[in-house]
This record gives structure tokens, sequence and C-alpha cells, in this order.
């Protein structure tokens, strides 16, 4: 049985708690390591409840905490400030530890600076800023929080903010703080174009978040978004390959999976071709399905001007070699 699979089968899913099988053998170190590829460790670790992994476990449940701490304090500050904002990308619908908090900021330039300008030095570092994001860090928890401007590579703008401003939610995390998120039609549809656009890769990570949001997604909006931002074969994509391992493991394609490849229809030849592979994840695309998805991006008025931008920065060498020393780290990496 593919290691994939088994590791499926060891969490198991949403759609059938009765489907969980783990065994406490000698594969349990490799499955520890396949969720640690597919950034999904804690999972894991929740679920198969495993001794061997109590000082693994403890670390991925500090992380969690700090995470969230650090939404509570950010997400204080901005709402004192007045600064439009959602968290993305971060909080998962499963439990799910990161070293680093995704935050959109809506509105045009002056709001952006004012987000990292307003953060006491006392608390926050600034550790880089990039053509449409800044990073900082949150001296006490270390955790990295990426403020975005755009939603984009380097300069390409993959998803149009001013579209997911309808979809934005105000709810209450296990530190007692109300925050801002985006919707999870909103927060599926930046996940899916993050895998295949930016990252050019699938994990686990991803397959669980689209499965455990299923359960609640608004199909017609998630298509409407999805369509507003050309990215319909991206969800194709993404869509195919995550009912296709949900059925191999279980039996059943849940029914918003089906109905959506109903509506958009199958990518058989990413599908094919990660069998041939062996199941094995994190998946990499091939070249031709993040093409067909960068094409229909390219679509938007947004996207092209952003794309006219970076090909006007490409001829600055500095900012050109750094770009590409980047997407060559993309092709040859085995996880992100």
């Amino acid at each position: 049985m593919h290691l994939t699979i088994k590791l499926l089968r060891s969490i198991g899913s949403p759609f059938g708690s009765h489907n969980v099988q783990y065994n406490r053998t000698s594969e349990s170190r490799k499955l520890f390591e396949c969720s640690r590829r597919n950034r999904m460790k804690l999972l894991f670790l929740e679920k198969t409840k495993d001794p061997q992994f109590k000082k693994e476990f403890r670390r991925e449940m500090k992380k969690y905490h700090d995470m969230l701490i650090s939404i509570s304090k950010i997400s204080q500050i901005f709402a004192k400030q007045k600064i439009e904002y959602a968290v993305y990308k971060t909080i998962r619908p499963y439990r799910s530890a990161t070293v680093d908090v995704d935050i959109i900021i809506f509105g045009g330039d002056e709001n952006y600076r004012h987000s990292y300008e307003i953060l006491p030095r006392d608390y926050y570092k600034l550790i880089v800023q990039g053509p449409t994001s800044t990073t900082v860090i949150d001296k006490k928890t270390k955790i990295g929080i990426d403020l975005y401007q755009e939603i984009a590579v380097s300069n390409i703008i993959y998803i149009d903010k001013n579209k997911l401003t309808n979809y934005v939610e105000t709810i209450k995390i296990p530190t007692g703080i109300t925050i801002k998120k985006l919707k999870p039609e909103a927060d599926l549809l930046c996940v899916i174009a993050h895998s295949i656009i930016k990252e050019q890769m699938y994990t686990l990570s991803e397959y669980y978040t689209f499965i455990h949001y299923a359960k609640k997604l608004d199909l017609d909006a998630f298509l409407k978004l999805a369509k507003q931002n050309n990215l319909l074969n991206a969800v194709r994509t993404h869509t195919t390959i995550t009912a296709l391992l949900h059925n191999i493991a279980f039996g059943i394609v849940p029914q918003k999976l089906e109905e959506l490849l109903c509506c958009l229809g199958e990518d058989r030849f990413e599908a094919s071709r990660f069998v041939r592979k062996g199941l094995e994840t994190p998946y990499k695309y091939h070249i031709i399905s993040v093409a067909r998805s960068l094409t229909e991006i390219i679509k938007g008025e947004k996207t092209r001007q952003s794309v006219a931008v970076q090909l006007y920065r490409m001829l600055n060498p500095k900012f050109s070699k750094d770009f590409v020393s980047k997407m060559v780290n993309h092709i040859i990496r085995e996880t992100y």
C-alpha cells in the first residue's frame, strides 16, 4: 500500500470516522516523516496518539499556541487602528501549527504601509520587504507575520484582493480573541491558487483543508469566486487530485467534490500522472498544469498589469537574479 494512502487511513476522514486505521508498527516513523513533508504533523499526531511521538506533539502544540497568540496580538492592534485585514491560509479547518501567519491588507498603498509602520518596535522586528509583501517577526513567539499588499508571486498578482472583501468573517479563536479571516470559499481558493501557481506543489495539508471545508462550502459562491479570479483550471486540477486520493483511501468521493467535478470536469492528465508516480506526496504539478493556470489568470486586467510590472523589473540584474534563484529552488525542492 502507498505510504500516502496509509497516512490518510491512519488519520481518517470527516466523511467516516470508522475509516481510521493505525497500527503502531515500524512504519510509524515513516508515516510521521510523510506528515512532516506534507505540512500536517499536528493533525497526524493528534489523530494517532502514538506515545513514541510525545515530544514532537508537545512541540507542535506549542507552535500552534504561539501562532494563535501572534494572530491575537496583531489582530487587536489592527482593530484598534482600524486596519482592514483578513488572516488567510493560516487558520485551517483542523488544528495546524505553522511558523508564519499570512494576512492580506485591504485598501490602498497608504493602508498597507500603515499596517507595518504602526507595529510597536519593542514587540515586532521588520525582517524583509518584497514587491508586494512585508515580513515582520513577533519577538516573543518568534512567529513570522507576512503582511500582503497583494496576493502575488513577486509582482504577479494571481488573486485580486478587491474581489475578496465580501468574503471576510469574524470568528473567535481559542485565545478568546475575535479576529477577521477569509470565509471558507475564499480561503480555500487562496490555498488552491497558492498550491498551483506559487508553490507548484500539492501537499496533504491542502488535501485536508479541502476535505474539511467541503462540508460547509457554498459551491455556487466558490465557483463564482473562482471564475471571477480566472482560477477554474486550478480548482479543477486540485479537486481532481483531492477526490482521487479520498476515493482510493476510503472508497467514496465526498458529494461536494463530485458536484465540483461535474461542473468543471476532471483533469485526467494530472490524475493519471499522479497515479503513475505512485501517489507520492508532496506532488509536483506538471509544468503544463502550471502554465495552463498562469495562462488563465492573465485574462484578468489586474494580473496583466502586474505581469507588465514584473517584466519591467526583470530588467534590473539584481532583481532578475534573485527571482531566477527562487524559481530554481522551486523546481528542485521536495516540499515547502
